[in-house]
């Protein structure tokens, strides 16, 4: 268990729209340098999304070159620089590691889809003919190789060969198949080259899913921990997040450090923040706990959450975002102090919390056309609202943004909001301080005290109790509350004594050490 990340918090970096230092109109590498200062305020780990070398058909997570940087993005230099300047203000680096399939511009693929047997045709996982039935999603007819390939997401996405969990066809081969280890050893060198380079460690994109009908992940965590090892024995101190959702098999198993809860493996998660139509990458219909009409329910994530915690424990930490990339802004519909309760509430929580970029402002989601193939993705990668002025202040071009700005930018920007105490970026700094302060040394488990309105739970240390209530609704409510507890922070809340009146929208911390 790395316990140097213990009371660390994560930010979220989408480099395409973070922020253009050459004026044309993209985000890129030295962007997010000139901006490390402001990251500061906020985390101690920046996670910056992929920005490979990449035809861009899905927004960089079609890989054609693990060892070069995509040229709208900048050099291989200006990420050392990048890592330098990081790492001289405190701050750890964690890239994407993006090895569950490649482009098919990629050399190891246009190797492997030839007719003839060379050192890449296992690299990818083929069928025997283009005729053969196939319950899995493939690509087919492409290639002068008489086969089919099977992809992970999109069409130009091939699968890397992990391997199976389970030979129900000739063409398939083991996980434990030696033939498998040539990829396993492709995958060593990048996280070397990197970690040689500076970078603190990785989020593992596909991290569940890399061996095929794998249940439970089992036989993944097992290959991961075998790729991993090298690296966590040179590199003691090197972070590995997953992409899973699961910590109960991702951290569990002592593969990964962190794992984030998503909307993937259940649906806790969702019905906290992404039920009503539109708010989810998926067909969603519903009510969110955290909406003011008071509708939704936090049971399902407790329980989980409560087991998760409880199979992680000693081994790593579970992470809770208030978004990423791959999904609409957690902002939408949500005002400002609506969003304060839901960084109170993520905050608050045991584990190591992911701040997408922006989600600090409360940025809305726009519908936008399909861009890099992000679809319904796309409105959650529009530019940093930095100012009021041109541009939101991400970029001086006179023409053409990698995305439009928000129509709500001369509002809702960190220039204009930083100046006003009860913002919702002044907030957030000041419960990550408090967070600083007064979290190390919390136990990793919780007690839910309530999981209804209002959500109530509390964390220990050393017999000192933190107490969280969140009322994400407008009605009101009283609890009881330690009495001659410490108020921390609170919004639209009263103490009097041991009990606490939560107005509509409201969240309260408070301290005892009784």
């Amino acid at each position: 268990m790395n316990k140097k990340i213990e009371n660390s918090v994560i930010y979220n970096v989408y480099p395409s729209s973070f922020y253009d230092s050459n004026g044309d109109g993209i985000g890129d590498l030295p962007g997010i340098t000139q901006k490390l200062e402001y990251i500061k305020q906020f985390a101690d780990i920046v996670w910056i999304n992929s920005f490979f070398k990449s035809p861009f058909r899905d927004g960089g997570y079609d890989i054609e070159d693990y060892y070069a940087v995509n040229e709208q993005f900048g050099t291989m230099e200006d990420l050392k620089e990048l890592i330098d300047k990081a790492h001289s203000l405190g701050l750890k680096i964690l890239i994407c590691l993006v090895v569950g399939h490649t482009s098919d511009a990629h050399k190891w693929y246009l190797e492997s889809q030839k007719a003839e047997k060379n050192e890449y045709s296992d690299y990818y996982i083929w069928t025997d003919q283009v005729f053969d039935s196939c319950p899995y999603k493939i690509v087919t007819g492409t290639s002068e190789r008489n086969g089919n390939c099977l992809v992970n997401f999109f069409t130009f996405q091939p699968a890397l060969n992990y391997g199976f969990a389970k030979k129900t066809f000739e063409w398939q081969n083991l996980y434990t198949d030696e033939v498998c280890k040539k990829v396993h050893n492709e995958v060593k060198k990048i996280i070397r080259y990197y970690l040689e380079l500076g970078v603190d460690g990785f989020r593992v994109d596909l991290a569940s899913g890399i061996v095929k009908d794998d249940e439970n992940g089992k036989c993944s965590c097992e290959v991961w921990n075998e790729i991993f090892a090298e690296a966590r024995r040179d590199y003691p101190d090197a972070i590995f997040l997953s992409e899973w959702g699961q910590p109960q098999y991702a951290v569990a198993s002592g593969a990964f450090d962190v794992d984030f809860l998503n909307h993937c493996y259940f649906d806790g998660y969702n019905r906290l923040f992404r039920k009503e139509a539109g708010t989810n990458v998926f067909k969603s219909d519903g009510n969110s706990f955290f909406r003011k009409e008071g509708k939704g329910e936090c049971k399902a994530f407790f329980e989980y959450v409560e087991y998760a915690l409880k199979e992680s424990k000693d081994k790593g930490y579970i992470s809770i975002i208030t978004g990423n990339h791959d999904l609409p802004r957690i902002g939408m519909g949500r005002t400002q102090d609506e969003m304060k309760t839901v960084f109170a509430f993520i905050l608050a929580m045991p584990g190591i919390p992911i701040i997408y970029y922006g989600d600090e402002i409360g940025m809305p989601y726009t519908n936008l056309k399909n861009k890099d193939g992000g679809y319904n993705r796309t409105g959650a990668r529009t530019p940093m609202q930095w100012t009021a002025g041109k541009n939101a202040g991400f970029s001086t071009t006179d023409g053409e943004l990698y995305l439009p700005i928000n129509e709500n930018y001369t509002e809702v920007n960190c220039e204009s909001m930083e100046k006003d105490e009860n913002s919702l970026i002044n907030t957030v700094k000041s419960l990550l301080d408090i967070k600083r302060r007064f979290f190390g040394g919390l136990e990793n488990g919780l007690e839910v005290i309530n999981d209804d309105y209002p959500m109530v739970f509390s964390r220990k240390k050393d017999g000192a109790t933190f107490l969280c209530a969140v009322n994400p609704s407008d009605r009101e409510y009283e609890i009881e509350v330690p009495e001659g507890g410490r108020i921390l922070s609170s919004l639209n809340a009263q103490v009097s004594g041991n009990k606490a009146k939560l107005g509509g929208v409201s969240y309260l911390w408070i301290y005892s050490e009784k």
